[in-house]
């Protein structure tokens, strides 16, 4: 299967198969980047929400692409759902199979609910963690986080072994920061044949997978 998928800032992932469009957390990184517009995800027929943090979740961001959806869902945690319907946008937690994908404990104490999503049997994405134990080929992973590490995230990655890893979760580093990163993660995953694909914001890569 031949899959496109397209990084629209941070966490945000715009993935393209069997002519579904699937949006993946879409965070306030991406609807304030100057250089997103709203024409890049028009026709969406899913949206996939890991988690309540802005940078995963904006409100204004979601409205504005439900408006141009084939009549997408919201697919999402229990309690994003319960903040989302006070803005009056509906959603479903079920659905898309999920996946247990805690969120890591960060600075001020222990973080949000947080669900990991298996699209398609194709990719996979855990939002905010490193302690899930199951992956589909193509793994969107957050090497980069207030709450982890690059050593950690590697060794998950070595652990759950998917055929293509994609960096997300790097809003917080420069470019020349990211080159470095994950050129030493890439290192790191040299003997476990895991290709690390690096996308940059905006750009889209196609990748064929076995399903």
């Amino acid at each position: 299967m031949d899959v496109s998928i397209t990084k629209l800032v941070h966490a945000c992932l715009l993935v393209e198969m069997d002519g579904k469009r699937i949006l993946m957390d879409p965070g306030m990184f991406t609807w304030n980047d100057e250089r997103f517009d709203l024409s890049m995800v028009e026709g969406i027929d899913r949206i996939l929400i890991t988690h309540e943090h802005a940078d995963h979740v904006s409100v204004d961001f979601v409205q504005a692409v439900l408006e141009r959806s084939n009549n997408a869902e919201i697919e999402t945690t229990e309690a994003l759902g319960h903040i989302l319907s006070e803005h009056n946008v509906d959603s479903a937690t079920s659905g898309t199979p999920q996946f247990a994908a805690p969120h890591e404990r960060i600075p001020m104490g222990p973080g949000p609910q947080n669900t990991g999503f298996h699209v398609e049997g194709v990719l996979s994405h855990p939002g905010d963690s490193l302690s899930f134990v199951e992956t589909m080929p193509i793994l969107a992973m957050p090497f980069i986080a207030p709450w982890g590490s690059l050593t950690a995230a590697t060794d998950r990655v070595r652990l759950v072994g998917p055929k293509y890893v994609i960096p997300v979760h790097d809003w917080f580093l420069t470019n020349e920061g990211r080159e470095v990163m994950y050129r030493l993660a890439t290192w790191g995953l040299a003997d476990d044949d895991i290709e690390l694909i690096q996308i940059e914001d905006f750009d889209t890569v196609m990748l064929t997978v076995t399903v």
